[in-house]
């Protein structure tokens, strides 16, 4: 058989184990995310700068500097995380962001200019410039959900998660990325319209500014919304990124 197709059996094992060699390069799975998960490995195209920080003899610690997706996640939370603070420091001191931070340390916004515009433009690119990275779900993540209403009439209202159908409440890191942009550009606009604005007006101030409603008719949806950046930017959210 190998003489008639003019393939020796060395050269199979040989082309063999050259294809399976490529393909550990290229791919590895991802510990702890079950058999059978295999990512892409190749760092060709990823935009960061990798390296270890000892932090002991026998400790060390990944770092990556760049708009890897994992970094932009952190700085989405904090963003998050600004926006829920400068609402409540705006509801205490009546003033923004600046305000506030002119307030604590005794220096006027004059003074921090150049922190300010520098601010304002790494929330602009971070929120705007794309990132590298997979997102990899857990696996339960693909299971069938369990039986709701519809197809079990013993599940009743009383038992919420069975009768929507799900486990728990929650973001995948895939959403909260995205509500993490959302959070940079506001955060960006919010340090904006207190520098054009008169009166050191923070971001519910800028929102009475501009539709005319004041505070004490928005209670409710400022309350709502300080609970839901908080609840975004300390829930831990489901999935992994993994760099492509």
């Amino acid at each position: 058989m190998a003489f008639c197709t003019g393939i020796s059996p060395a050269s199979t094992s040989t082309r063999g184990l050259t294809m399976r060699a490529q393909a550990a390069k290229t791919s590895t799975n991802i510990p702890g995310k079950g058999k059978g998960r295999v990512v892409s490995n190749q760092r060709d195209d990823i935009n960061a700068t990798q390296f270890q920080v000892r932090l002991g003899k026998s400790t060390t610690v990944p770092v990556t500097l760049g708009f890897t997706k994992n970094n932009e996640l952190f700085v989405g939370r904090m963003a998050m995380l600004g926006v829920a603070f400068a609402a409540i420091g705006e509801v205490i001191t009546g003033k923004g962001p600046l305000g506030q931070l002119s307030i604590e340390t005794g220096s006027s916004i004059t003074d921090i200019d150049g922190a300010v515009l520098f601010l304002i433009a790494f929330n602009l690119i971070a929120a705007l410039l794309p990132a590298k990275g997979k997102l990899v779900l857990p696996e339960d993540e693909f299971e069938a959900r369990p039986k709701g209403s519809l197809q079990d009439p013993s599940v009743s209202v009383l038992q919420p998660k069975k009768f929507f159908g799900i486990s728990g409440f929650g973001f995948t890191k895939e959403n909260e990325l995205f509500v993490g942009r959302m959070a940079q550009l506001g955060f960006a606009a919010m340090l904006l319209g207190e520098t054009l604005l008169p009166g050191d007006l923070g971001p519910l101030g800028q929102i009475g500014f501009t539709t005319g409603v004041p505070l004490s008719e928005t209670e409710p949806l400022l309350i709502f919304s300080i609970l839901f950046t908080l609840f975004a930017a300390i829930n831990e959210g489901s999935g992994d990124f993994v760099d492509e």
